[in-house]
């Protein structure tokens, strides 16, 4: 631990200067109402949290929403909007279903529409879930000249995760470093310069392994501009007591790891052969939302629904937040953590000033 903990301070210290050079960059003259977008940077990891081209420390609370299957236009945007989220996770694909490439015009539209509601866009690659082998074409779909042209419209405010959960629970760490080093770098060079959000390996899962490869991948990155993500699918029914859930956040936490929780719910976990969806699939979302509230870690749930029937399994339904995509539908778990928890998005959430402000750094 106290290797881990000297590597990621070190990190820190490179991110932090990374940032202040780019906020410097920007403030040759003092910000002024009329100081607009063009001017500004984008965001920026700074030690382990996000913040605006304003330099406004920013806390995720939002949702995804499974756009390339459920809302090809942002429709729901102003729906999910009144929680008070301040980012959507915005679920894409580098082909459609039929295997041919999705249009970078859909795209731009829907970070349009989310930027419209003053929403950070996070803009994921879904094709890849649980296929290691899938890396590369994940990068290759964010090279695409019309994609990269639409990352660089928006790269004000844009957070782009590069592959959902890509690699189940046998990619090792040299693996994971020496694939997502060569990915982010390919990412820089093609002029992409975000941040990058980086989900775990094991469907996203494995939190410890963040751990230990965070500090060589900033390090990889010549931005130091990454964020890292973790999915809390973690059984109830396996052992994912709230003990369990605390000592791995204050484990991440203690080393400095800028991350997130990028996908939770109330059901979704291992159930042994049960569908996951089932009492057995069961997730402590509600230890999950606290102690993020605590520790100041950004969060988006899993998902605004409807649609989680998709896949095949009628149970899934319980993960749905909406049964209509409406503010008014909310139900279950996606209500508690919409609206009426403590912790909910709508009693934590603060919009990120660059955006409430129309881009203006006042």
């Amino acid at each position: 631990m106290k290797t881990l903990l000297t590597g990621f301070l070190l990190m820190i210290g490179i991110a932090q200067q990374n940032c202040r050079n780019k906020t410097d960059a920007s403030a040759s003259t003092t910000p002024t109402p009329s100081t607009t977008v063009e001017s500004a940077v984008g965001f920026c990891v700074k030690g382990r949290f996000l913040y605006d081209p304003c330099n406004n420390k920013v806390t995720l609370r939002g949702v995804n929403k499974m756009n390339i299957w459920t809302d090809r236009t942002g429709s729901s945007f102003p729906e999910i909007a009144q929680t008070g989220a301040n980012c959507v996770r915005i679920v894409w694909k580098a082909l459609e279903d039929n295997g041919q490439p999705t249009k970078a015009a859909d795209l731009d539209a829907l970070i349009t529409a989310c930027v419209a509601q003053q929403m950070i866009p996070m803009v994921e690659a879904h094709d890849a879930t649980g296929n290691w082998s899938m890396l590369g074409q994940m990068v290759n779909f964010w090279k695409r000249a019309d994609i990269v042209t639409v990352i660089k419209k928006h790269q004000k405010y844009l957070l782009l995760n590069i592959a959902n959960e890509c690699g189940d629970d046998q990619v090792t760490d040299l693996q994971f470093t020496d694939g997502y080093s060569d990915a982010v770098q390919q990412l820089r060079q093609a002029g992409i310069h975000t941040p990058l959000v980086i989900d775990g390996t094991d469907y996203g899962k494995n939190l410890e392994q963040l751990v230990r490869v965070g500090p060589g991948l900033m390090q990889a990155d010549p931005d130091k501009n990454l964020l890292f993500s973790v999915h809390t699918y973690w059984p109830i029914e396996y052992g994912a007591t709230p003990e369990f859930i605390k000592d791995q956040f204050s484990k991440a936490v203690n080393t400095g790891l800028p991350f997130i929780i990028g996908e939770f719910a109330g059901y979704g976990a291992y159930a042994g052969g049960a569908s996951m969806c089932s009492d057995q699939g069961r997730v402590d979302y509600q230890t999950i939302v606290s102690e993020a509230q605590r520790l100041d870690i950004g969060w988006l749930a899993w998902e605004w629904g409807p649609g989680n029937v998709g896949g095949g399994d009628s149970l899934c339904v319980v993960m749905d937040m909406t049964t209509n995509s409406k503010l008014n539908t909310l139900k279950g778990w996606g209500k508690d953590v919409a609206l009426t928890n403590a912790a909910s998005i709508q009693k934590t959430a603060v919009r990120a000033p660059f955006l409430v402000n129309n881009r203006v750094c006042k």
